[in-house]
């Protein structure tokens, strides 16, 4: 109630001084005319005064006007007198007339000075606006109805400003507590992955072995650098199990055995030829063979021969006219048939790159690779094919020999 006094107040009081202030511009202001009362007509009809027999009646003397004597004589002073109003047709006597008119302004003398009509001042078009505003205002303040009650909403109250809307806080993840999961509605039932399709990536058609491949890898680093990033995601927000969830997956696609379909022998292609000594090649020949060679113990002995590998692959792609090609084919077929490998596909593809580069080579690549399409990848077709060739160019009696037996068990000959 007392802010509502207070609201009342404070109202009455601005608009009060803005018609003032209003009223007190406005140049050309004068007073109302005072209104004169009238004199109350009596209740009763006055008498008229008896006529005289011996003059004629005289017409009764207009206002301000005296009767004039005869030349000869001096003007006599004869008392005014007054004539009652007379009645209107509508009225009957012992009634009381309507309240009169209200008299007009006095009627300027002779002797009155009229005082220079003052031009009104240039209105501000503005100004004049406000001020229509204003009295409009304190209209509707002063015309509340009087037999009820005032309330706030009665009062002519300024427009409310409308905030924008506010999020609401964001809940701050505390380390060690997991946030509680939003209600999941009924089109949320399924859980995220569920809903995820397969994204459409690049049309694969017509790629060859080399770009299959190279897509593949591709793939597969997206994968992994998208789980680490899911894995660091977690630990910075301290989701304590879902952290467990990524280091799984993480474990997981580390221990899953990542294929190397394409080998730097195959990717060189059958064209390459041994044509000079190369010092650089030479030595990383001597080192992959020491490697190769190293006696060692599992599982120490299998990086050793990765080792190899990986200065075998440096010649081929490094000095590919070196006349140590054909060489480190054949070694790197001898580490993948081996027993710590045993990856037969990449040991025939190896010797094969060995004949290939260089025909005439010392190295006994055609032999090997028949011994593993016969006994190891069962291509009974394949190893008689290589089995012949052996026969005719192969100058060892003790592998024409084998060749000569293996033919006729496959053949039946």
């Amino acid at each position: 109630m007392h802010r509502l006094a207070l609201v009342l107040v404070a109202s009455a009081a601005l608009v009060i001084w803005v018609a003032g202030d209003a009223f007190a511009q406005t140049d050309d202001f004068q007073l109302p005319p005072v209104k004169l009362k009238p004199d109350r007509p009596t209740k009763t009809k006055p008498i008229p005064p008896a006529p005289d027999d011996r003059d004629p009646p005289a017409a009764a003397p207009k206002e301000d006007e005296t009767p004039k004597a005869p030349p000869d004589e001096k003007p006599l002073d004869v008392p005014k007198k007054e004539t009652p109003p007379a009645a209107k047709p509508d009225e009957t006597p012992g009634q009381t007339p309507p309240a009169p008119k209200p008299a007009e302004p006095p009627e300027k003398l002779p002797g009155d000075i009229e005082p220079p009509a003052a031009k009104p001042p240039a209105v501000d078009k503005d100004d004049e606006a406000k001020r229509q505003k204003a009295r409009e205002e304190a209209l509707k303040f002063f015309s509340l109805p009087n037999d009820s009650e005032v309330t706030p909403a009665d009062l002519p109250m300024p427009k409310p400003v409308i905030e924008p809307p506010t999020k609401p806080p964001a809940v701050l993840a505390v380390p060690g507590e997991s946030p509680k999961p939003p209600r999941a509605t009924a089109l949320q039932a399924k859980t995220i992955e569920a809903q995820v399709g397969p994204a459409v990536g690049a049309d694969l058609t017509g790629f060859g072995e080399v770009g299959l491949v190279e897509e593949v890898a591709r793939t597969r680093k997206a994968y992994e650098r998208a789980i680490k990033a899911l894995t660091d995601y977690y630990m910075q927000r301290g989701t304590v199990h879902k952290i467990d969830w990524a280091t799984s997956e993480m474990t997981a696609l580390g221990s899953v055995p990542k294929i190397q379909y394409l080998v730097i022998a195959e990717l060189a292609g059958p064209d390459l030829r041994p044509s000079r000594s190369i010092e650089v090649a030479d030595q990383l020949y001597a080192e992959g063979v020491q490697y190769k060679d190293y006696p060692a113990f599992p599982p120490a002995k299998k990086e050793y021969l990765k080792t190899a590998l990986e200065k075998f692959h440096t010649i081929i792609e490094k000095y590919p006219t070196s006349d140590k090609i054909d060489d480190a084919a054949f070694r790197m077929g001898e580490i993948y048939g081996g027993w710590y490998f045993e990856d037969w596909a990449r040991a025939v593809g190896s010797y094969q790159r060995c004949w290939e580069w260089n025909p005439k080579t010392e190295h006994p690549a055609l032999f090997n690779a028949a011994k593993i399409y016969d006994e190891r990848l069962k291509n009974r077709v394949k190893a008689v094919e290589l089995y012949n060739r052996v026969i005719a160019e192969t100058t060892d009696e003790g592998r024409v020999n084998e060749a000569q037996n293996r033919l006729k068990a496959l053949t039946a000959r």
